[in-house]
C-alpha cells in the first residue's frame, strides 16, 4: 500500500490491519513490523493517522518532536496479539495531523534480541502534506543560522511536506546552486546537502517553491564556525590576597574568534558544597572578536577558601584553563627586610638601578622612600618608585647616601620602615682630558722647566701614577721621527733616570665642589728630550689615562721662516723655514702669485733637501743673483701630523733696486780744548746699506784699543766716532767720505783747538789763541793732488785699480765732488 489519499481514513486502517495480521501468520518476526510499508507515506493534513507496530518483543515508539508534544491528539494503546497472544503490539494514533507533523516514525525493541541477524528497529517517513505550507519550517522574516565547518558537510534543512514540491536553492543576492548529485545533493527529508562546503556557500541562502502559483521562501543564514580560542585571563592579578570576611571575585576573561562559542567552567576548593555563585556573560572587543566573561564570587571568605582556583574554557576540540591562588588573612601584617645586606653599592653612569626591600605585607601600605631624611620625589626627578623598590634612572655620584623606605597601613595602624646605605663608585675622572679640545700637542722650548697636572676624581679614590714613553728617531730621509702610545711606558721615579731630569711628583687632596679631587703634578726640571707623558689613575671601577705629548721645540710656536736679510737686485736672496719635527711633516717652499684675484701656489724647483735636527727639520731657499720678478709672496708649507692641515707661513719679499749713498747731514767745524772729546755724526742712505769709513787728513782711521769709535750701518741711522784730542793734534781733521760700489759721497770739518784761558791770553800770543771757548774757523781750501805719489793713502783704501784712481799725472781724485766747500756743506742733495 504506497497511499490513502483516495480512500477514508477506515479503511486505511482496517487495510494495514489486514496486511499486518496476513502477514504474520503461520511465521516468526524478522523485527517490529509497522502497519505502513515502504520508507516513506503520504497523507494529507487533517486526516488521522493510524500507525500499529507488532513484534516479539517490548517496544518503543520514536516520533518528531513536534508530535511527542501532542499530548491531546497523540494516543498511543499497547496490546497482546498475534497466535496464543505472544506477541507484543501497540497502535499510535494522531488526529488531525498537521504538517509540521511530518518526520521519522519508528518502533524499537526495548532490548536486543539474542539473533543478530534480526531487526531492532522499524523507522517510516511521513509526509503530511498541506498546500499552503509547502516547508516543514518557515524562515521568512529572520533567517535561521547554520553553523557550517568549511571542508564538511552541511546541510540546509528545508523539509517540504511533500516529496512531489520541487525546491530551488539560491544564494543572495543572484546566485542558484543547482544539485549535481556529488557535491549538492536534495533529499525531501532533509533539504540540500552540501559534501563539501567552500566560502562560497557562506552567506544568505533561500530555498524557494512555487505551489498552485504561488512563491514560499525560507531563508537561512550559514555561519562558518571556529573554535579558536584566542586568550584566557583572570584579571585579578595572582596570588590574590584578602581579610577573612571579605567578598572573593575573580573574572575569568575569554577572548575568541568572532564564529567561536565557548563553555566556561570553575574548579575550586569548596566547589562540592558550591560555596561560589557564577555569572557568565558575552560582550565583542572589536569586529573579529568575541569577549565571554565568568565571575565567580564567594561572600563572607574564610580560611576554608583559600588555594587554587581554575577557569576551563571549551570550543569543540580546543580547551584552555587559568588559575590563581587565594590567600586569606586574619588581619593585617608588615613584614620587611634586606634582600642582601645592609650596604649597597652601584657605579655612576649606569642607565638605571632598582633599590629594592623584601616586604610582605596585606592589605598593601602605603610606600614612601626618603634619602638622607628627605622625600626622594623631592631631590630629583630621575627617581621612580615601584611598588616596594625605587628606581634610579641615569646613576650619578651624588646619588650615594642613606634611603629609608617607610610602610603605613593607616587604617589599621600598622607602621614599618627600614634604611639601607648606597654607595655610588665612580670610573676615575681626569678633568685636563675632558676639558681639553686641541688636537695639536703644546710644544715645549728646549730646556725651560715645565709643570705638568692632572686633577683626578673617583670613588673609591683612584692611585695615580706617571709614565713615560720616548719618541723614536729615524734616521732614514724617507721616514719621519714618531711617538707611539703602543709602546711598553716606563715608571716614572723623581730619583730616577728616566727621561728627562724630574724635579718631583707630588700630589694633594682638596675639596672642590663637594668632591674629593686629587691633584698629581709632575716638574719636568730640564727639558730636553721629547715623548709621552702619562698620568693613569685607576680603582675598583676602572682605569682612565691622559696621555701629554711632550714634544720639545728649538723653533718659536714650532714654525718659523726668516729671512736673512731683504736682497738688492744681484744679491742672493737667502730663506730658511724652520718646523718641529715631530708636529709638522711635508715640509716645502711655494711662491705665490695673484692672477686675476686668484692666489695661484708655485712650486720652486731645485730645492735643497731638508736638513732634520734633533728638534726640528730645516729648508733652506737660496736665489742666486736675485732681480726685481723675483719680488713677492714666498711660503714654506707644512702638514700638520695630526690634524692634516697643511700650514702656510709667508714672508713678502721684495729686491730693492740699487740706489747710490745720500749723505742726510753734514759735517760743520768745531774748536775744542785740547784732552777734550769730539764726536762726528754722519747721517746716510743708500741701496745697498752703505758702508762709512772715516778719514782724517786724508789717511784713514783705525780703530784703536782703548779708544773705540762707534758706528752702526742701517740706513738712515748715525755712525758716530769720538776721538780724545791732545796738544800735538791740532790739525785739521781731513774729509770724511763714505764709499760704495755705485758711487761715492763725502763731507769734512775742520777742526780748531783753542788752549790757554780765554780771559787772560798769555803773553806775546793772540787773543784768538788763547781763547779756551771752542770756535768754528773755516779751514783753507783743500788742494787737489796733481800726483799718484801725493796719494798713497787713498790708493791704498780703494786699490790700485780703483776706479777714482787717476790715470795721468795731474789727475784728479775727486772729479765728480767739486770743490771742498760743496762738499763741506753737507747738502743732503748731493749725489753723484
Amino acid at each position: 500500500m504506497g497511499s490513502c489519499r483516495d480512500a477514508g481514513v477506515l479503511l486505511c486502517a482496517l487495510l494495514g490491519g489486514l496486511l499486518l495480521t496476513g502477514s504474520s501468520s503461520g511465521s516468526k518476526l524478522k523485527g517490529p513490523e509497522l502497519s505502513l510499508k515502504g520508507s516513506q507515506h503520504i497523507m494529507q493534513a487533517g486526516q488521522t493517522l493510524y500507525l500499529k507496530c507488532r513484534g516479539e518483543a517490548a517496544h518503543s515508539w520514536s516520533l518528531p518532536e513536534t508530535v511527542r508534544k501532542e499530548s491531546k491528539r497523540l494516543s498511543i494503546t499497547k496490546s497482546a496479539c498475534g497466535r496464543n497472544d505472544k506477541q507484543f503490539c501497540s497502535t499510535l494514533t494522531l488526529n488531525m495531523a498537521q504538517a509540521n507533523h511530518t518526520g521519522f516514525y519508528s518502533c524499537k525493541y526495548l532490548s536486543t534480541p539474542t539473533s543478530k541477524k534480526k531487526k531492532t528497529e522499524s523507522t517510516i517517513y511521513i509526509f503530511i502534506n498541506d498546500t499552503d505550507r509547502p516547508f516543514l519550517e518557515m524562515h521568512s522574516e529572520i533567517p535561521e543560522i547554520i553553523y557550517m565547518t568549511e571542508g564538511r558537510e552541511v546541510v540546509i534543512p528545508c523539509r517540504v511536506t511533500s516529496p512531489n514540491v520541487t525546491v530551488t536553492l539560491k544564494k543572495f543576492p543572484h546566485d542558484t546552486l543547482i544539485p549535481d548529485g556529488k557535491r549538492i545533493t536534495w533529499d525531501s527529508r532533509k533539504g540540500f546537502i552540501i559534501a563539501n562546503a567552500t566560502y562560497r556557500e557562506i552567506g544568505l541562502l533561500a530555498c524557494e517553491t512555487t505551489v498552485n502559483g504561488h512563491l514560499y521562501k525560507t531563508n537561512y543564514l550559514t555561519y562558518r564556525q571556529t573554535n579558536t580560542i584566542i586568550d584566557a585571563q583572570i584579571i585579578t592579578p595572582s596570588p590574590v590576597k584578602l581579610l577573612r570576611g571579605r567578598t572573593l571575585t575573580l573574572n575569568c576573561t575569554t577572548t575568541t574568534a568572532l564564529n567561536t562559542r565557548v563553555q566556561m567552567t570553575w574548579s575550586y576548593p569548596g566547589e562540592a558544597k558550591k560555596r561560589a555563585s557564577v555569572r557568565q556573560r558575552i560582550g565583542r572587543r572589536s569586529s573579529d572578536a568575541n569577549v565571554f566573561y565568568s565571575v565567580l564570587m564567594i561572600y563572607n571568605v574564610q580560611n576554608r577558601d583559600k588555594g587554587l582556583y581554575t577557569c576551563h574554557v571549551k570550543s569543540g576540540p580546543s580547551f584552555k584553563s587559568v588559575n590563581t591562588s587565594v590567600h586569606v588573612y586574619d588581619k593585617a601584617f608588615i613584614t620587611v627586610k634586606h634582600r642582601k645586606q645592609h650596604v649597597l653599592e652601584t657605579v655612576a653612569g649606569k642607565r638605571s638601578y632598582r633599590l629594592s626591600m623584601k616586604v610582605k605585607a596585606f592589605p598593601s601600605p602605603e610606600v614612601l622612600w626618603l634619602k638622607d631624611g628627605f622625600p626622594v620625589t623631592e631631590k630629583s626627578a630621575r627617581y621612580l618608585v615601584l611598588g616596594y623598590s625605587l628606581i634610579i634612572k641615569d646613576v650619578a655620584a651624588e646619588d650615594a647616601g642613606d634611603y629609608t623606605i617607610l610602610l603605613a597601613i593607616k587604617q589599621s595602624n600598622v607602621f614599618k620602615n627600614l634604611t639601607t646605605t648606597l654607595i655610588v663608585n665612580v670610573k676615575p675622572q681626569i678633568y685636563e682630558k675632558a676639558v681639553s679640545s686641541f688636537p695639536d700637542p703644546t710644544l715645549y722650548p728646549l730646556g725651560s722647566r715645565q709643570t705638568l697636572t692632572c686633577t683626578i676624581y673617583g670613588v673609591p679614590q683612584p692611585t695615580v701614577r706617571w709614565f713615560w714613553r720616548p719618541c723614536h728617531h729615524n734616521h732614514s730621509k724617507a721616514r719621519y721621527d714618531f711617538c707611539s702610545n703602543n709602546d711598553e711606558p716606563l715608571i716614572l721615579d723623581p730619583d730616577g733616570n728616566v727621561g728627562n731630569r724630574i724635579e718631583s711628583i707630588t700630589q694633594r687632596t682638596a675639596i672642590i665642589e663637594g668632591k674629593n679631587k686629587t691633584a698629581s703634578t709632575l716638574v719636568v726640571a730640564d727639558a730636553r728630550i721629547s715623548g709621552i707623558y702619562s698620568c693613569v689613575a685607576s680603582n675598583k671601577v676602572g682605569t682612565v689615562e691622559r696621555n701629554i705629548n711632550f714634544y720639545i721645540t728649538d723653533v718659536p710656536n714650532g714654525f718659523h721662516v726668516n729671512l736673512e736679510k731683504m736682497p738688492t737686485e744681484g744679491e742672493d736672496l737667502k730663506l730658511s723655514c724652520t718646523v718641529n719635527k715631530f708636529l709638522y711633516r711635508d715640509i716645502t717652499w711655494l711662491l705665490l702669485r695673484t692672477v686675476k684675484n686668484r692666489t695661484m701656489h708655485h712650486s720652486i724647483s731645485k730645492q735643497k733637501m731638508a736638513i732634520t735636527k734633533e728638534y726640528s727639520v730645516t729648508l733652506d731657499l737660496t736665489v742666486k743673483n736675485a732681480s726685481l720678478e723675483d719680488s713677492g709672496t714666498y711660503a714654506c708649507r707644512a702638514r700638520n701630523i695630526y690634524t692634516g692641515e697643511e700650514i702656510l707661513q709667508k714672508k713678502e719679499v721684495t729686491i730693492r733696486d740699487q740706489e747710490a749713498p745720500r749723505l742726510l747731514t753734514s759735517l760743520s767745524d768745531r774748536t775744542v780744548a785740547i784732552s777734550s772729546s769730539s764726536t762726528f755724526r754722519c747721517h746716510v742712505t743708500g741701496v745697498p746699506e752703505p758702508q762709512i769709513t772715516w778719514f782724517k787728513n786724508n789717511h784713514q782711521i783705525q780703530q784703536e784699543p782703548g779708544n773705540p769709535s762707534e758706528g752702526h750701518s742701517h740706513p738712515r741711522e748715525e755712525t758716530q766716532f769720538r776721538e780724545s784730542l791732545t796738544k800735538a793734534e791740532q790739525d785739521f781733521l781731513g774729509p770724511r767720505g763714505i764709499c760704495r760700489k755705485k758711487g761715492m759721497i763725502s763731507t769734512q770739518a775742520p777742526e780748531s783747538v783753542c788752549t790757554g784761558d780765554a780771559r787772560q791770553p798769555p803773553p806775546g800770543q793772540p787773543r784768538g789763541e788763547a781763547s779756551r771757548h771752542l770756535q768754528t774757523t773755516r779751514p783753507p781750501p783743500m788742494e787737489r793732488p796733481s800726483t799718484p805719489a801725493q796719494l798713497p793713502a787713498l790708493q791704498g783704501l780703494w786699490g790700485p785699480k780703483s776706479p777714482w784712481t787717476p790715470t795721468t799725472p795731474g789727475g784728479s781724485l775727486f772729479p765728480l765732488l767739486g770743490t771742498t766747500e760743496a762738499a763741506s756743506t753737507g747738502d743732503p742733495s748731493f749725489s753723484f
